[in-house]
């Protein structure tokens, strides 16, 4: 894979599926998703299983157990089990518009880091 998207989730499966399908329909192809879950219920995991097997994206499943918030500790384990040099963070109620992925390694630079949303789409 050329590019990981991470993304975090906790319990809310409609919004991840919405973010998943956002993601299935991007321009840009060489990426794999991987979902940052901080401890979800068996719904999550299950959702995750059927879109897998929907769509032609990689995803990675990494899943924590429930002990409060720990966002950043299960970011750290995504990161881990990503396969690309290069990595993509948003957060998982954002809907990616079709060119999001391209739009990103279009501004790719090594050693540097582009906090989302400060990209000049032109």
């Amino acid at each position: 894979m050329e590019i990981s998207v991470i993304f975090s989730t906790y319990n809310s499966e409609e919004w991840l599926e919405k973010v998943i399908l956002g993601f299935s329909v991007q321009t840009f192809r060489n990426f794999e998703i991987i979902i940052a879950d901080d401890g979800s219920r068996e719904a999550t995991k299950n959702l995750i299983d059927k879109l897998r097997a929907e769509i032609d994206i990689p995803i990675i499943h990494v899943w924590q157990e429930d002990n409060g918030f720990q966002k950043s500790q299960i970011l750290n384990k995504a990161i881990l089990a990503s396969t690309s040099d290069y990595l993509i963070f948003t957060d998982g109620d954002c809907i990616p518009r079709k060119d999001f992925v391209q739009n990103q390694l279009k501004q790719k630079e090594f050693g540097f880091f582009y906090p989302e949303g400060i990209l000049n789409y032109q």
